[in-house]
């Protein structure tokens, strides 16, 4: 795979990984953001036993821009001023159904 096509395909994927995250979050709020960070863990999961370079567009590009720890915090904030045990659950399933759904991805690669 040439240069130039490894860099259009990382581009093309980090907009639609970021494309894909800000839909889902805006339909479905902190619970989008939740849903898109596990699937996207899982999924990074299953690409941990490839290599070259579609893995790395996929992996860091598509999968890096869906997926995104700044999108936890704002979510949290606006949950604490609600309850902060429910911003305490939100940032807690989020990092244990992420590294969950990983360890799925990777046992099933």
């Amino acid at each position: 795979m040439t240069t130039l096509a490894v860099a259009v395909g990382f581009g093309v994927a980090a907009a639609a990984g970021t494309i894909l995250r800000w839909r889902v979050s805006v339909a479905l709020g902190p619970g989008g953001t939740l849903l898109i960070n596990i699937c996207g863990a899982f999924a990074l999961g299953l690409l941990a036993s490839t290599s070259g370079a579609a893995a790395t567009i996929l992996g860091t590009a598509g999968l890096g821009a869906l997926t995104t720890v700044s999108g936890i915090f704002p979510e949290s904030i606006r949950l604490s001023r609600a309850s902060p045990l429910l911003a305490l659950g939100y940032i807690s399933l989020t990092i244990t159904g992420a590294t969950a759904a990983a360890t799925a991805g990777l046992a099933l690669a």
